[in-house]
């Protein structure tokens, strides 16, 4: 999902879901989100998110949402604070929550 938010047009907010259970394999679960973050990454530094959503021209400000399903382990947690301090070198931010019902 990508959008830019009404409240806030000078960021674009790109999102994950994340429907997994932590139950398995907590560390092929943590590669496989942290190849979905690295796509987005790849997808901001190379600016072919102005290619793929014209509306983002100009935007330099990026939030990275991800929504997940299940409850996190503290492993992922220590995994997207670190994430986040990366992130912050390319004008992006991350942002996550976890679906309680």
């Amino acid at each position: 999902m990508i959008g830019i938010p009404k409240d806030n047009t000078n960021l674009v907010r790109l999102g994950i879901t994340d429907h997994l259970c932590w139950n398995d394999d907590i560390l092929e679960h943590l590669y496989l989100l942290q190849e979905k973050i690295n796509s987005y990454i790849r997808f901001i530094e190379s600016k072919e998110v102005y290619e793929a959503f014209p509306e983002s021209k100009g935007i330099n400000n990026f939030l990275i949402e991800i929504f997940f399903l299940h409850e996190i382990p503290s492993e992922c947690i220590e995994f997207l604070e670190k994430v986040k301090d990366i992130l912050v070198t390319i004008n992006t931010s991350l942002r996550y929550e976890v679906d309680n019902e």
